[in-house]
């Protein structure tokens, strides 16, 4: 896990079919204050009845990492469970460059193509796309226009984004990368839920809380 004071030097079971009474019947391997957490104060999750945020940095390696099993469980989870992804903003301006990064991206409507593209050419391949002109070049390649991605990127509309992203961020309790927010209520990662299987089980698990 990327924590706060650890930057980067990159500048199962399908429950469909299943009542919430029946999944919460079933007895739990999971433990509160041990595996997850309960959030002090519910945030609002209108106008999804489930959701399910996961909380990332691009220049965070263990976030990368984790992409094929939420890929996986993006295929199998039920349909009612609303997914996004949310880039962390934290105290450093690296983090808030990287928000605006994914969110420029989500306003041009090239998120879908940008993401995992983008994840692997600075995670895997290591290149240095990290300043405004070389995303510019890059994201030609999607269709879009230098000029209009350099527009975007300084946009209102981005900045309205990322201050969002950075008040759900401390809202959410998140101080280190990944994390996972579950309906608005509970807080896990890997290592509090012991694995990256596990913590796709304990997802589904509280997402019928």
């Amino acid at each position: 896990m990327l924590r706060r004071d650890f930057l980067t030097t990159l500048f199962g079971a399908s429950t469909l079919g299943l009542s919430s009474q029946a999944w919460s019947a079933q007895p739990s391997k999971f433990l509160e204050g041990i595996n997850y957490q309960k959030l002090p104060k519910p945030i609002s999750i209108e106008p999804y009845k489930k959701k399910v945020v996961e909380v990332f940095f691009y220049g965070c390696p263990h976030c990368y990492h984790l992409e094929p099993s939420l890929n996986q469980w993006l295929k199998t989870k039920p349909k009612n469970v609303h997914f996004e992804r949310m880039p962390a903003v934290l105290d450093n301006p690296n983090w808030v460059f990287m928000a605006r990064v994914f969110y420029t991206a989500k306003a041009l409507g090239i998120l879908n193509k940008f993401h995992e593209a983008y994840f692997d050419a600075i995670q895997r391949d290591g290149k240095r796309i990290f300043d405004i002109e070389t995303l510019a070049n890059y994201c030609e390649q999607f269709g879009v226009k230098h000029s209009d991605y350099v527009q975007m990127f300084k946009s209102f509309k981005v900045d309205q984004m990322v201050q969002k992203a950075r008040i759900l961020t401390k809202e959410y309790g998140v101080d280190g990368v990944p994390a996972v927010i579950v309906n608005g209520k509970y807080h896990t990662d890997v290592p509090m839920a012991e694995g990256k299987p596990q913590l796709w089980q304990l997802v589904n698990e509280l997402t019928h809380k």
